[in-house]
């Protein structure tokens, strides 16, 4: 600090005896926007601070938007709006609570509309706590406060709707313009039907999964066009349902088998080739294509990151490619995200650095992106 004013003296005593200083032009200030969406902007999730936006054609950073902690955020499906489900304490960590949900501008990043929530779970990443309907005229929002409940928000009249509780469920996965279901503690479904008035209507399926012996990954993923969602178990089992009042599931079939390995079991010392990381599949639904991450390691190494992306049919249940993972520091991922156009990117996450790029066609590294950006991540709609 000394030697740097020592500096700064000796210039200005040299500029006062000396020619005079050169005239600096003025400043002046705008307000960017983001140019249109297209099919490579994806927006990474941590836990406090921002949700960051990125170009996946340059890896370089669009915009930020300020968050409370343990936030969601949603897209509309014409990308005209960001929605996001947050919380807020008067005193920073203390004092009134304010559960919100924020709408933003997709272009400007301007705060729009914030309407006041009767609460939200909080918790680490989720993609499906906060989901809108098909048509987006509908927010769906899982509480835990106190108890487990849904509740849906009115995006045209930007109001909350009805809430529904469903006792030992959780997350959302919207189907249809009026439903949503919530996967439960004892393998079953719960499907919740939200009229436009009065009271709402819960049903539960038969259980279909073992939640203590092989849960399914919170942030499996779902089309809610067609309403159909894509469940990941943590010993690599893939279930997929058909939403709706009555939902069709079908029968699981494993990742591993699909490679021609013995099924992942349930042992702490059996070694095999397991899904595992914060968001660890993604669906590219033109070609029903998913890519998991996988990495070698024993029952409930499911927080594991990712050291190879496994590329299956979702359909035939066929392997198609292993990619192995070359992110540095650790050749590790822990979220992947996919892109939906005819020939899609992959975003590779790590909190640790090394986030990129990759071909989802091939598995080559496209580019690196610009800075550590995220637990998790959801894509532009296209």
């Amino acid at each position: 600090m000394v030697f740097g004013l020592t500096a700064c003296l000796a210039s200005l005593l040299a500029g006062a005896a000396g020619a005079p200083p050169p005239v600096l032009p003025a400043e002046t200030s705008d307000v960017a926007t983001l140019p249109p969406a297209n099919p490579h902007r994806f927006f990474t999730i941590g836990f406090r601070g921002s949700f960051v936006i990125f170009d996946g054609d340059s890896g370089k950073l669009e915009g930020q938007v300020p968050v409370g902690g343990y936030s969601n955020i949603a897209l509309s499906p014409d990308n005209s709006r960001i929605y996001i489900a947050e919380t807020l304490w008067s005193h920073g960590n203390r004092g009134k609570r304010m559960d919100l949900l924020s709408i933003y501008d997709g272009t400007t990043l301007n705060l729009l509309k914030e309407i006041d929530l009767p609460g939200r779970a909080l918790v680490t990443p989720k993609l499906n706590d906060l989901t809108l309907s098909a048509s987006g005229k509908r927010a769906y929002v899982y509480n835990m406060q106190p108890a487990a409940s849904v509740f849906w928000v009115d995006l045209v009249r930007q109001s909350v709707g009805g809430t529904a509780e469903v006792p030992g469920c959780a997350l959302t996965f919207p189907w249809g313009e009026s439903g949503v279901s919530s996967l439960c503690s004892d393998g079953s479904l719960a499907m919740v039907t939200f009229p436009d008035q009065g009271a709402p209507k819960v049903t539960h399926t038969k259980p279909f999964f073992d939640a203590a012996a092989d849960p399914i990954f919170d942030n499996s993923v779902y089309d809610g066009a067609t309403g159909t969602a894509v469940f990941l178990s943590y010993t690599g089992r893939i279930y997929t349902a058909k939403l709706g009042a009555e939902p069709v599931i079908q029968k699981p079939w494993s990742i591993n088998e699909a490679a021609g390995q013995k099924a992942a079991g349930t042992g702490t010392d059996e070694l095999a080739w397991r899904p595992g990381g914060v968001q660890p599949i993604a669906w590219h639904r033109a070609s029903d294509r998913i890519f998991v991450l996988m990495h070698p390691g024993s029952y409930w190494s499911h927080h594991d990151a990712g050291t190879e992306i496994w590329v299956l049919n979702l359909k035939t249940h066929a392997l198609l490619a292993r990619y192995p993972v070359r992110a540095k520091p650790e050749n590790s991922v822990r979220s992947i995200v996919v892109s939906q156009q005819a020939q899609p990117q992959l975003y590779l996450l790590n909190p640790d650095g090394g986030d990129s790029v990759v071909n989802a066609d091939t598995g080559e590294e496209l580019r690196k992106i610009e800075y550590a950006a995220g637990e998790a991540a959801v894509v532009a709609n296209f």
